[in-house]
């Protein structure tokens, strides 16, 4: 059985507080009555969390805002000078020792958690110190491919990302096209997956295959704009980023594609919705 894991487990006994689920090898974990919306029989599977309460192990058919091994963005709900308690979105708040507190946490204020099991103590635990830019091999996905990410913090190269609340990445400042803010969750793709196995994210897809996605951006900001943009392909980047939260480069390559489409008039200073 693995705690901090969602697992499907047999149900091998019945009780008025609850039922005792077991893995294949005998583990037992406790599932309380008030997780029980569904009527199974003894021997049916069910799929649930598991988590530790005093040293017990216990079930949950609530979904965690993360499990061992991922981040996520959690509320402090209780600091104490030996840790704090964050909202985990379970039952069980899930508490983080003050070694392990990159700044003191603060009751009521929201940080970035990422999840592991203390080996000393075999506990799941909760930290807010991690590597920046860690080193991976054989991950899931490839160049390209359209991710989740919560924004972590600005440095000088750009903005360090969470990927798909797992992996760690970077977003260059060259590649930032909007206003971002610490904690906030954007969607992105996969830049360049390095030799030293460090992610490069981009949030916005790369070549002319994934044009259509910048030409239906510049077609919306038209109508909401009753149908005229003060842009064309002599503004400045910096313009172009401010109104339209792209690149020039990907900016004329779509207008270029609405101009063959016959959807929009080019002027010298601006754009027309035909």
């Amino acid at each position: 059985m693995q705690p901090g894991k969602t697992q499907t487990l047999k149900i091998s006994e019945k009780n008025n507080s609850g039922w005792i689920l077991e893995d294949n090898s005998g583990e037992k974990a406790f599932l309380s009555k008030i997780f029980i919306d569904e009527e199974k029989e003894v021997g049916e599977d069910i799929e649930v969390f598991i988590y530790q309460d005093d040293s017990k192990l216990k079930a949950t058919t609530e979904i965690p805002l993360a499990e061992v091994g991922e981040f996520a963005v959690m509320s402090c709900v209780q600091s104490l000078p030996s840790g704090a308690f964050m909202d985990w979105g379970i039952i069980k708040d899930l508490f983080i020792p003050y070694k392990q507190q990159k700044t003191k946490i603060i009751e009521g204020k929201r940080y970035l958690v990422y999840l592991y099991v203390d080996e000393d103590l075999e506990l799941i635990t909760g930290t807010t110190k991690f590597k920046r830019n860690p080193q991976y091999e054989n991950l899931p996905f490839q160049k390209g491919d359209k991710v989740n990410l919560i924004m972590m913090n600005e440095s000088e190269l750009g903005w360090n990302v969470v990927i798909n609340k797992k992996y760690i990445g970077l977003i260059y400042a060259s590649d930032v096209f909007k206003k971002l803010y610490p904690l906030s969750e954007e969607q992105g793709y996969i830049k360049e997956i390095r030799e030293d196995g460090k992610i490069d994210v981009s949030l916005q897809p790369q070549g002319f295959e994934n044009i259509d996605e910048f030409k239906q951006k510049i077609l919306t900001r038209l109508e909401e704009n009753f149908g005229l943009l003060h842009l064309s392909d002599k503004s400045s980047p910096e313009d172009i980023k401010d109104e339209v939260q792209m690149s020039k480069k990907n900016f004329k390559k779509a207008i270029g594609g609405l101009y063959k489409d016959k959807l929009i008039e080019i002027l010298d200073d601006k754009i027309r919705l035909l």
